[in-house]
């Protein structure tokens, strides 16, 4: 599976191959996007009382209400959703 992000403020989608490289993306996006790093960013979620973030889902969750993330299907469409589950759904007791 493919993932997305619509960055905008680059102004072009940037694709991954992974949740990892997704989430490592994050290094860079975040300072472009909210003037934070990221430590800073995640210690403003959890001030905020999302809790602590390990994997990156309330991360990707909060940066996802501002910004376009997904998946790409096979038709090379882009659909936006919440990318931890439509990861979650792939493993072998949801069939095809």
């Amino acid at each position: 599976m493919k993932y997305y992000i619509h960055d905008t403020t680059i102004g072009q989608y940037v694709y991954f191959n992974s949740l990892n490289e997704l989430v490592g993306y994050y290094d860079k996006f975040i300072p472009r996007a909210y003037k934070l790093t990221k430590p800073q960013f995640i210690q403003h979620l959890a001030d905020l009382g999302h809790g602590f973030d390990d994997d990156g889902v309330v991360l990707t969750r909060a940066i996802s209400e501002s910004y376009n993330i997904g998946v790409v299907r096979n038709n090379n469409q882009k659909e936006r959703t919440d990318v931890f589950e439509a990861t979650r759904f792939l493993k072998e007791e949801y069939g095809d």
